[in-house]
């Protein structure tokens, strides 16, 4: 075989990858600049309208994700249903925690009841009006917009909370409360955090909704459910609008029973057990490279929860080296016995392996240019164990060189 041709092949793919990345990266649909559009307003209670989405700036140009909750009580109300469990480990999140979703920076009929059976003993409002496990939270500053007899008004956010690990996979909400408090707007949605781009990358807003609004269902003694067709179009949403209306509030309300489901957090270790029977080197390099990769979060979500003073970003800045030093290392010595062909498939399987294992772990939809971005830097880590199995330094620079570009465009935001 032309290892040349190889070698410039793969480039090719590492090149293709990462424009192919940064061109599928967008998530933010960008409207148009000026004032408010009278017909993008929609009405939910009392005299003031709602702009269904929120905004970087106090300007429909920043436009970001849409609206997808709203509470018919003020936020006090909402705020203490949800984080009001006296035995929770609450903490308030510092200001290391911050986020920023975009990195700079079962339906039903319109205003159907969605409730489930009675139980026939009667609901525990106490015990069963909130499930989640809400911590209050601070991110990026998002604003959403009112309207009322007197003009429009541009608000911050009134409260944050989530329900997860910073480190992890978390459904975080944004609420803002109308002007005259008649009814509090949520914009959440579920989010993880992406080792290559060091921040957080919203995944989904239709679940997390979907998510919450169960929490109410289940007691329909306490809140009523009803979900709307608002046509509400883009930031993500499917133009239904759930509408809840807590009618029970007690200040010891919501025994927040579970934590954040992790289901598929124990499903992804029993997917470790892949392909074997390759050269003894090559696979020793697979595993090895599955086994970091996957456990960096679980360490990071691990240590985060032990000492929760500890700002996430201390500890994410040492793992994060892990995967930008550690991984080309792991390649470089794992290689130096192996078949180069072999060397490369170990690479590509075993931290494609890693990648797998990881998503799966956080549960989340992976936005596409992610997904190419992690072929462009499998293809990269690739050609370093090419280089050092054949000892060609060229291939090896080459590779090197690569792999720095696939980490640099990330931090730079341009994937």
């Amino acid at each position: 075989m032309d290892r040349t041709r190889v070698v410039v092949a793969l480039l090719l793919v590492v090149g293709a990858g990462l424009v192919l990345s940064g061109l599928l990266g967008g998530t933010v649909e960008r409207p148009e600049p000026g004032e408010v559009p009278e017909e993008s307003l929609i009405e939910v209670e009392g005299d003031y309208e709602l702009w269904p989405y929120t905004s970087r700036s106090r300007s429909v140009y920043g436009q970001t994700l849409a609206i997808n909750v709203v509470f018919r009580n003020d936020a006090e109300t909402i705020e203490g249903t949800l984080t009001a469990d006296p035995n929770a480990d609450w903490r308030e999140t510092e200001e290391a925690e911050e986020t920023d979703e975009f990195g700079d920076r079962a339906e039903g009929d319109n205003g159907t009841a969605l409730t489930d059976p009675v139980d026939p003993d009667g609901p525990d409002p106490v015990r069963d009006l909130v499930e989640g496990n809400w911590e209050s939270a601070s991110g990026s500053e998002r604003y959403s917009y009112f309207r009322g007899p007197d003009g429009g008004v541009w608000k911050a956010v009134t409260f944050e909370i989530h329900d997860g690990t910073y480190l992890g996979t978390r459904d975080h909400i944004r609420a803002y409360e109308s002007p005259a408090g008649e009814y509090t707007a949520v914009q959440i949605h579920e989010e993880y955090y992406d080792w290559f781009r060091l921040r957080h990358t919203v995944s989904d807003i239709d679940d997390p909704a979907t998510r919450l609004e169960d929490e109410f269902i289940d007691n329909p003694t306490a809140a009523e459910v009803t979900r709307e067709y608002r046509g509400i179009e883009g930031g993500w949403s499917d133009g239904w609008l759930s509408v809840i209306e807590v009618m029970v509030f007690l200040p010891t309300a919501g025994a927040l029973l579970r934590r954040r489901t992790r289901e598929a957090t124990l499903e992804a270790a029993y997917r470790l057990r892949r392909e074997g029977n390759r050269h003894g080197a090559a696979l020793a390099l697979a595993v090895t490279l599955a086994a970091v990769f996957a456990s960096v979060r679980y360490v990071g979500v691990a240590v985060e929860t032990a000492y929760p003073a500890l700002p996430p970003k201390a500890i994410a800045a040492p793992l994060y080296l892990v995967i930008a030093v550690g991984l080309p290392t792991i390649v470089v010595i794992g290689s130096e016995r192996a078949d180069p062909t072999a060397a490369f498939l170990g690479v590509v399987l075993g931290l494609g392996a890693g990648f797998v294992l990881d998503f799966a772990a956080v549960g989340v939809a992976v936005p596409p240019g992610l997904i190419v971005h992690r072929v462009a830097v499998l293809a990269a880590l690739g050609l370093i164990a090419v280089g050092r199995a054949a000892e060609d330094r060229p291939v090896l620079v080459a590779g090197a060189v690569a792999w720095a570009i696939g980490l640099a465009l990330p931090l730079a935001d341009v994937i």
